[in-house]
């Protein structure tokens, strides 16, 4: 197996209170999450939520209902490690629509 850095972006999240996927680990590998940034391109301050999705029927907070102000990023994961499984998913939200830009680190495929 060979190690692959991964990245995953997602632009405008936020709508109507719906989670937006933003990277889904391919079957039979596993994955650690380096880094999940997540930019707030509006003038207002923003409510922002990351979960990991573990086999489709478990949602874990990675941060919820963070506040993150206007034109500031938050740096949800950083500094620490998260290990996802094979089909876990990275979803992200944002309480205001097209708001929040994001973008995660991922070391792919990785011997588990």
């Amino acid at each position: 197996m060979a190690n692959d850095f991964k990245k995953a972006v997602q632009s405008s999240i936020g709508t109507s209170g719906s989670m937006t996927s933003l990277y889904t680990v391919p079957g039979s590998k596993t994955s650690i999450l380096i880094e999940l940034d997540l930019c707030n391109k509006t003038n207002g301050s923003v409510q922002c939520t990351a979960i990991l999705s573990h086999g489709g029927s478990t949602d874990i907070n990675i941060v919820k209902n963070v506040p993150v102000p206007a034109g500031s990023t938050l740096k949800v994961i950083s500094g620490q490690k998260i290990v996802a499984e094979a089909a876990d998913v990275v979803k992200v939200y944002s309480s205001s629509a097209s708001s929040v830009d994001a973008i995660l680190s991922i070391l792919e495929d990785v011997n588990s």
